[in-house]
């Protein structure tokens, strides 16, 4: 093998390693499902701060099938002291949602009931936050799978 044909494989090689180390780190970023939680967001609203800290939350509802959701919410992102208390209930805020979701049965978690578990899901939260509020949530996934 010439010298060029080496450098050839050497560089392939690693161009080959940096595409799988970057698939990988998007797969445990979930950074495509941030961006769909984003996007999910009215633009007038999401100039202010998106908060998609609580990525994709999976949980068996009370009839065993599975929820999944991505949630998202507008907040004010100058605001420093809820920011800071959404990184610190990150888990607390998780759980809940889990436990909500554990609780209701597939067809109360249906399209046709979207805008009744947004609102019963943004108060579980809201009870859980001190300083600030959520007003609104966006699900840039929600799906039941029986």
């Amino acid at each position: 093998m010439s010298r060029i044909e080496k450098a050839l494989a050497i560089s392939i090689a690693v161009v080959a390693v940096i595409i799988v180390a970057g698939t990988a780190y998007a797969g445990v970023t979930d950074s495509r499902a941030r961006k769909l939680a984003r996007a999910a967001v009215p633009a007038s609203i999401a100039e202010a701060g998106v908060y998609d800290g609580l990525g994709r939350i999976r949980a068996k509802t009370s009839d065993r099938a599975v929820a999944i959701v991505d949630i998202a919410f507008p907040y004010d992102a100058s605001d420093r002291q809820f920011r800071e208390e959404l990184a610190r209930r990150r888990t607390d805020l998780r759980v809940a949602a889990g436990s909500f979701l554990s609780s209701r049965r597939a067809d109360e978690l249906g399209p046709a009931n979207e805008a009744s578990v947004k609102a019963a899901l943004r108060d579980t939260l809201n009870a859980l936050l001190a300083i600030g509020k959520i007003e609104e949530l966006y699900f840039s996934e929600f799906r039941v799978i029986e």
